[in-house]
């Protein structure tokens, strides 16, 4: 473990000028302050006022940063660190510390003897400055999976942003094109909860930062294209004990998946709704999960089902220590402090209430009439469902924290929703 002396004696080392302490608000947006070096190692930490980014009341709106050095990278002379979030005064941690919501997931997931793993698929897209998809000649929605060069006009950005999530620790595995147009996908090393997280905060910023050095934007929107693929962050979930990964049984002829993973799975459709306010949660998430681009919308589950909402991969047998399931639902627009630990608080209640996923679902959802669960359509449903079914959530979110959450998306769902569209314009312009 590096303590915050070792990460400023190797700071000094490098010519760092400037220390960034990053912080992460309940929307999910990072966001900093910058300190000189010399006033950083007197002060060991920085402030904030938590009412202007929605993390406290105007009346008590002092807040403190108290770096992680686990989570120190150095960039050119910028030594950048993400913190924790602490009330004012002497006080504790505050309960709105997105990392402080996926530390209590981690310590609950301790509590009962497990270790939690997520691995995060992100998709994004690639845009020119006129926000239109980057593509090549031949290149059409839906049709474009795997591209390699010269017809991937991305290739060379993608070697890139490879590099640069290196040199950052970020332990990117695999990257490749999407089936939208302009549209990558990075996956990064499984990881706990908090870490995972904290990979997807900075790698989202470091594809961002690529992008703009080579005059593109890179968006993490779930549906910027319509008549294409939306992007989502699938999380590929496990639980350990002492090295075992506890949803494998090589018993099971349908899947590999134990009894304790099909529990789990339960517990995820069961919440589904209300998990979709967490993991799916802005306006035009809704606009992604719709019939026909791999997005799912029904709450079942299959293996290698990617209509699925849960899918158990089956690439090969006796994978023991690859054994996972792949909730497909969240996109990239979440808070994934908030997302990976209100993930594993409704597979553990799944687990506690031995709760049945149902029979698993290996048929296109998308052209048979199931008779399923469907997710919700909006972000006003999903927080409808939010607020009826949270007592699974107890364990990871203060009350205050989620009330918060709720009131925010609100705000958002009511605002943006309000918004005419283009294609509103379209077609009643002329009524």
């Amino acid at each position: 473990m590096l303590t915050l002396e070792e990460v400023l004696k190797e700071a000094s080392s490098k010519g760092v000028k400037f220390v960034e302490l990053e912080y992460v608000d309940l929307s999910g947006t990072l966001r900093s302050e910058i300190l000189s070096l010399e006033t950083f190692e007197s002060k060991k930490g920085g402030s904030f006022d938590a009412s202007s980014v929605g993390l406290s009341v105007i009346e008590w709106s002092d807040a403190v940063l108290i770096p992680d050095p686990q989570t120190a990278v150095i960039k050119d002379d910028v030594l950048r660190m993400l913190s924790e979030i602490w009330e004012p005064f002497g006080g504790g941690r505050s309960p709105k510390d997105p990392r402080y919501v996926a530390k209590r997931a981690e310590d609950l997931l301790a509590a009962q003897g497990y270790k939690g793993m997520v691995g995060p698929e992100m998709e994004f897209m690639t845009l020119n400055e006129d926000l239109r998809p980057v593509f090549a000649w031949g290149n059409a929605p839906k049709i474009n999976y795997h591209l390699s060069s010269p017809s991937d006009p991305l290739y060379e950005f993608k070697l890139e942003v490879m590099d640069e999530l290196m040199s950052l620790n970020l332990q990117p595995e695999v990257t490749h094109h999407e089936v939208g147009v302009g549209q990558s996908e990075v996956s990064v090393r499984a990881d706990t909860p908090l870490r995972a997280a904290d990979k997807v905060m900075r790698v989202k910023r470091g594809i961002k930062e690529v992008a703009r050095d080579l005059g593109l934007i890179a968006t993490f929107m779930p549906k910027p294209v319509p008549g294409d693929n939306g992007s989502g962050m699938h999380l590929h979930l496990s639980l350990w004990e002492g090295g075992r990964n506890l949803f494998y049984d090589p018993d099971d002829e349908y899947a590999e998946l134990s009894q304790l993973g099909r529990y789990f799975v339960g517990g995820i459709i069961e919440h589904i709704g209300s998990l979709a306010a967490i993991v799916a949660p802005t306006v035009n998430s809704y606009k992604r999960l719709v019939p026909g681009f791999e997005a799912p919308i029904y709450a079942i589950w299959g293996r290698a089902n990617r209509s699925a909402a849960i899918r158990v991969p089956v690439y090969r047998k006796g994978g023991k220590n690859s054994k996972r399931v792949e909730f497909r639902v969240p996109d990239p627009s979440c808070n994934p402090y908030l997302a990976f630990a209100a993930t594993f608080a409704a597979g553990l209640d799944g687990i506690s209430r031995k709760v049945d996923p149902g029979d698993p679902v290996d048929v296109n959802a998308y052209t048979h009439g199931l008779k399923a669960k469907r997710l919700p359509r909006t972000l006003h449903e999903a927080l409808d469902e939010l607020e009826s079914d949270n007592a699974y959530l107890s364990g990871v979110f203060d009350s205050s924290t989620l009330e918060s959450y709720i009131e925010i998306k609100r705000k958002e769902a009511s605002e943006i929703g309000s918004w005419p569209s283009e294609a509103e314009y379209r077609a009643y312009l002329s009524v």
